[in-house]
């Protein structure tokens, strides 16, 4: 009984619409993540190629995601996530025949690089706001839980897959396989056919509405203190990926230990969604901010060496605590934030997330040559504090699942 009441979304239409071209776009995204670095470098032979088109990509998203939350509130949602996945099929069937030529053109490269990223910056604020209109209001949580499963075994299968398909047809074709997979996101979304929506006023610009969403952000405690937490969980995991395998290497156990701890953190994602499927908080912010409090003990273990026995369960329990956090998180806001508003919101979110990843990356290869066991434990006490300063707030561990949406 309890795996069909889980299972209940998927009697909707639509969602099942929107959960397969999401799983088919977010297997695809993790294949061409593997695809273009060996690509790239098996035909130029420069790794500095793969990094240039990586950051390009990164750099246009991050430009684009807030005028992308805007069209996203102003247009139907499920013809933005379809366009954008054309661009997309387009952008990688683009660099998959670059590869099968064996000639990169480095203009086009990027060019094409930048569509993507630009893409990326208007699919992902209309998707987080799609949910609402896909499911009853009291099958959210369910519904957001398993397009966040699908993300977590897209983990474990997509680069297994793209290792698959780089070793028999080549990078080229993976990519191409990447293209046609978002042209099936593609036909999903436009299958979801939801209402089409009034255009904004005309005194309502982009500039003015992107103002209203940053204060609707910042005035919000349970909003702006979820993102800056979120800020922080991204940098102090940027930089776990980074100096975990020389932790790893500097006790002798070396790359199978690090193996073992990023599988761990995989198998966590899953028990995260897991548990969701079968518990709905009433006071989910608050439950999601204990959930987030497990990745500090994760980073104090692996900094201090800690037993590897202890160090896999560390990381599987905090990987389950992002997990539930993150879909406690988007189910709050689409019970809370207005329907105008919510891929603004989303977009800020976005933002902060993806923006400071860079920086925990270069922050880790900083401190790869020493000081590791102190850049752990402070970004540690940073991940503490920032929730602290959350649950400081009464309206964030007071605020409640509306009854109407409770699971029966």
């Amino acid at each position: 009984m309890r795996l069909r009441q889980s299972l209940e979304p998927f009697r909707q239409r639509r969602f099942a619409y929107q959960y397969v071209g999401f799983t088919v776009s977010v297997i695809g995204n993790t294949l061409s993540q593997v695809a273009v670095t060996v690509g790239l470098l098996e035909v130029t032979g420069s790794g500095a190629t793969a990094g240039l088109a990586l950051s390009t990509s990164t750099v246009a998203l991050v430009v684009c995601i807030l005028f992308g939350g805007v069209w996203a509130d102003r247009l139907p949602r499920h013809l933005v996530m379809a366009t954008m996945d054309c661009v997309r099929a387009a952008a990688q069937t683009g660099v998959g025949v670059m590869l099968l030529t064996g000639s990169v053109n480095l203009p086009l490269l990027l060019l094409l690089q930048v569509c993507f990223g630009a893409a990326q910056a208007f699919h992902l604020p209309a998707s987080s706001g799609l949910t609402r209109f896909t499911v009853p209001k009291d099958q959210l949580q369910r519904a957001n839980t398993l397009l966040s499963f699908a993300r977590s075994m897209s983990g474990v299968l997509g680069p297994l897959l793209a290792g698959a398909l780089i070793a028999t047809v080549g990078a080229g074709w993976a990519l191409i396989g990447d293209g046609l997979s978002f042209l099936v996101s593609a036909a999903c979304a436009a299958l979801i056919k939801l209402p089409r929506r009034e255009t904004p006023r005309e005194q309502d610009g982009t500039l003015r509405e992107l103002a209203a969403g940053f204060k609707l952000v910042s005035t919000t405690p349970w909003i702006w203190t979820s993102i800056v937490g979120f800020m922080c969980t991204h940098v102090a995991v940027a930089v776990f990926m980074v100096v975990g395998p020389v932790l790893a290497a500097e006790d002798g156990s070396g790359v199978w230990e690090w193996s073992v701890l990023i599988a761990a953190l995989g198998i966590g994602d899953v028990l995260g969604d897991l548990f969701l499927l079968r518990f709905q908080p009433q006071r989910p912010m608050l439950v999601a901010r204990l959930a987030e409090l497990l990745l500090v003990p994760m980073l104090l273990l692996v900094a201090w060496g800690a037993p590897l026995p202890v160090q896999i369960v560390a990381v599987a329990l905090a990987g389950a605590g992002m997990t539930a956090a993150d879909s406690l998180w988007l189910t709050t806001m689409q019970h809370e934030v207005p329907e105008d508003a919510m891929s603004k919101v989303s977009s800020y979110d976005w933002l902060s997330s993806v923006a400071l990843r860079p920086v925990g990356f270069a922050l880790g290869a900083a401190f790869a040559g020493g000081g590791l066991a102190v850049v752990l434990p402070c970004l540690a006490v940073l991940v503490l504090a920032s929730r602290l300063v959350s649950l400081a707030h009464p309206s964030v561990r007071t605020l409640r699942t509306p009854v109407d949406a409770l699971a029966h």
